[in-house]
């Protein structure tokens, strides 16, 4: 119903390979668009569906073939399989950028039960509905998503993320997988973005309307969003009205959108992506956490962020998993060749490089049209000046860094 309320963290619902309602296109409100035009649904019809045309097969099965096995080989495809996106929680723990108490801290006392590692154990030893290593999709070969299901072995929720571990989790207080995977249910179940939500509810917790730490607290709160009360379309509508109209000052948005689940003062390089991406405060447009630098330095960090929004920004254009990065990374040539054997013309060697710059430029030329200024390539004020435990680091990458970013996409 969220869409249908006009709620603005509404997402659009897709059907999984299992006919599961559970992968969402969350983020923007997508699904108040969709609500405010009364259009409900829509359906593919595949059945007559056929195989694209290949201009060259034995070129492009050759760098299939070649991509996949480099793919299968990288140690964080097996990572994800076995433990899925919820690997994130302990290494965003040990870095101190784990949304804790709506991001008051880095470091959550309660990390390890909401671990990767637990979920992992956990789904393993109820069996039935429950499956830490699943496709959402066929012919994927990461399998990161999961099923879970409770100690009966019924189904809960498919499937529970890191981020929404993070920020209905320990965001909230709260170190109990099952009741994260529930309250996941319910934010599906509105149709609404659970890291939107998520960062509201944190929000909400922070002006006294719940406890941290307490699950029914919060699924008061769903339901007053469900029942379409006042507080419920203010939580619905996400973190940033939602801190406005409650008067908290620790709201963390940028243009209006909820920080995902990296700290920035932590991760400062995702904190540069988080204020100058053209989507807001989007881990998916360049997250930075496997850089082999120091995330806590300032220094250099506009540069990481460029160059992982400008891969992210190409991947997306194509339609493809970011995830598959890791068997683009160890597979060159792999993507041109995929390319040429299925278009039959010549991308040349910075296809990925390419698009994504030409990709970056049109959505920052979109946003200015829409009134976006410099102005608004930054991090919430209070992230500058508020210490983050454990490191008691702020977001200091100077304004000028910021500015710049995209001066070289040129």
């Amino acid at each position: 119903p969220g869409g249908e309320m006009g709620l603005r963290s509404a997402g659009i619902m897709n059907t999984d390979q299992d006919r599961e309602p559970s992968r969402i296109n969350a983020r923007g409100g997508l699904g108040a668009v969709m609500g405010g035009k009364q259009l409900k649904a829509i359906v593919l019809e595949t059945s007559q569906g056929q195989e694209p045309a290949l201009t060259d097969q034995q070129l492009f099965k050759a760098a299939e073939k070649y991509y996949t096995r480099e793919l299968l080989g990288h140690p964080q495809t097996t990572t994800f399989a076995e433990y899925g996106t919820a690997a994130m929680t302990m290494m965003c723990d040990v870095f101190g950028g784990l949304p804790t108490r709506n991001f008051s801290s880095g470091h959550f006392d309660g990390a390890e039960k909401i671990s990767g590692e637990a979920l992992r154990d956990e789904l393993l030893a109820r069996g039935g509905y429950s499956n830490p290593t699943h496709a959402c999709m066929a012919g994927c070969t990461i399998r990161c998503s999961n099923r879970y299901g409770d100690v009966g072995g019924e189904k809960v929720v498919s499937p529970i993320e890191y981020e929404t571990i993070a920020l209905v989790g320990s965001n909230l207080g709260i170190e109990s997988l099952e009741e994260i995977a529930r309250l996941n249910y319910q934010i599906n179940d509105l149709g609404l973005d659970t890291i939107e939500v998520g960062a509201a509810l944190g929000v909400a917790a922070e002006a006294g309307y719940m406890t941290f730490g307490d699950s029914a607290g919060a699924q008061a709160l769903l339901d007053e969003v469900r029942s379409g009360s006042a507080l419920g379309r203010l939580l619905g509508n996400g973190a940033g009205l939602t801190g406005q109209v409650l008067g908290v000052r620790r709201t963390p948005v940028v243009k209006g959108q909820a920080i995902s689940a990296y700290d920035p003062r932590a991760i400062k390089g995702t904190g540069v992506t988080y204020a100058t991406s053209p989507q807001g405060a989007d881990h998916t447009a360049g997250l930075t956490i496997r850089a082999k630098i120091n995330h806590l330095d300032p220094e250099g960090q506009a540069e990481i962020s460029r160059n992982a929004q400008i891969n992210m920004a190409g991947y997306d254009t194509l339609g493809v998993c970011i995830f598959a990065g890791f068997g683009f990374a160890e597979a060159p040539g792999a993507l041109r060749d995929l390319i040429r054997g299925r278009y039959g013309w010549d991308p040349g060697e910075n296809v990925l490089s390419d698009l994504g710059r030409e990709t970056l430029k049109l959505e920052r030329q979109f946003n200015h049209a829409a009134g976006f200024r410099p102005a608004d390539d930054r991090l919430p004020e209070w992230m500058t000046e508020e210490p983050l435990p454990p490191h008691n680091s702020t977001f200091d990458v100077p304004d000028q860094d910021l500015d710049q970013i995209f001066d070289l996409l040129d």
